[in-house]
């Protein structure tokens, strides 16, 4: 079969197996008709078993699923059957049917309430992935009411809703009542989500200039989550913005203890408190420590700057040869090569180098999400593809850091 690949081989193997459960049960099921509506006993006739099976043999999964949903009858025996459909059809991105597999599962009348409470699940989903997102709120907020399971469930698929509305308050509303009764193995997990949403309310403080409540949604903050290098961030830019230049100093160094790979993010305006709070000796302190101990690109090339302004430009461009010899970096050798004026007559040849310099490094990702290998070319603390949060990182190798 033309483009019958592995992915889908192991879709289809896992849908006939369902189908065939379901149709044994079904089949055990209709021995028991006294406990269907009239009308609902519907015992699967061999007929559209294999007119459903022709269509799966023949690379058409969505028809399959169209005959075997109509055709399998509906009880608590083959409701998982009924389910693993409607999320086949929400992953195949045929969500309106899917919605549709689990609305007419809700309009039986024969489930138990715990059946019932994992069909909502399954329809909140669909909601989720067709961006009903109001419907999926008001489906949720009946479901927290609840005990047990499903209640966690439902907070932890309310707390994706508010994220998708950008709803940051409600969004730490659910995650703290989730920490209330989530298993001791999640906390960690929903504090750091906790944190990352409350930064985001801060940088909408920030925003609008309101340092207080800036800074006590970033003690909340902190308090979930005290190894979150965004935190440390933000409370250096607020305590920076109001002149406490001190207070930023250690934020921005506490960056570098929580995760190095940030300190470029924070190079620039460390240096720049350092000089504003009159700090010189502790900032040639911190320059010399970095000299001689850094690895990082962004920051490299950002001590050659300093350098230049204070040594001058000879000093910044031996400086970067010094460090090429020992790391490999196109980023490093396009900084040395716009520094380099010792031959006048080449420097047309110059800038065409540091223009296809230039344009090659801009065209590739400076940042990669470690979860999922998404590649960007700015920092986001949520991760565009598999929505993880502070899981993206500059770039390691040549092109990066």
């Amino acid at each position: 079969m033309e483009g019958f690949g592995i992915n889908n081989l192991f879709l289809y193997l896992i849908l006939l197996v369902a189908l065939a459960v379901g149709w044994l049960l079904g089949k055990r099921s209709s021995f028991s008709a006294s406990k269907l509506k009239p009308g609902k006993n519907k015992k699967l006739p061999s007929n559209d078993y294999f007119v459903g099976l022709n269509y799966l043999l023949n690379d058409e999964p969505d028809d399959a699923i169209d005959i075997f949903i109509d055709a399998l009858e509906i009880n608590s025996n083959t409701l998982d059957t009924h389910m693993a459909l409607g999320t086949l059809l929400r992953r195949r991105g045929k969500v309106d049917r899917s919605i549709a597999v689990y609305q007419d599962l809700l309009g039986q009348s024969d489930f138990s309430r715990s059946e019932l409470n994992d069909i909502k699940i399954h329809l909140v989903r669909s909601y989720i992935a067709a961006g009903l997102l109001d419907r999926a709120e008001n489906l949720l907020e009946e479901l927290r009411n609840q005990q047990g399971e499903i209640k966690i469930k439902a907070l932890v698929l309310s707390a994706n809703v508010y994220q998708l509305e950008k709803d940051w308050q409600e969004g730490v509303n659910v995650l703290t009542e989730l920490l209330k009764v989530c298993a001791p193995a999640r906390r960690l997990r929903y504090q750091n989500l906790a944190s990352h949403y409350y930064c985001e309310l801060a940088e909408e403080e920030l925003g609008n200039g309101h340092m207080s409540k800036a800074r006590d949604y970033l003690r909340n903050a902190d308090m979930m989550d005290k190894s979150n290098t965004r935190v440390s961030m933000l409370f250096g830019k607020l305590e920076n913005l109001c002149g406490n230049y001190k207070e930023a100093i250690k934020n921005y160094l506490r960056v570098k203890k929580q995760d190095p790979s940030f300190m470029a993010d924070v190079f620039s305006p460390l240096v720049e408190c350092y000089q504003k709070a009159g700090k010189e000796k502790s900032l040639q302190k911190f320059i010399s420590a970095n000299m001689d101990e850094e690895t990082d690109a962004s920051v490299l090339i950002d001590l050659a700057r300093y350098l230049e302004k204070e040594r001058g430009q000879d000093e910044a461009r031996k400086y970067l040869l010094a460090q090429l010899e020992k790391k490999s970096s196109l980023r490093l050798m396009m900084q040395a090569l716009a520094l380099d004026d010792s031959v006048a007559d080449v420097n047309i040849e110059k800038d065409l180098f540091l223009k296809v310099l230039r344009e090659y490094i801009e065209s590739h990702a400076q940042y990669q999400c470690t979860n999922c290998g998404f590649e960007l070319k700015s920092l986001l603390w949520l991760c565009p593809s598999c929505s993880r949060w502070g899981t993206v990182k500059h770039v390691k190798g040549m092109l990066g850091e």
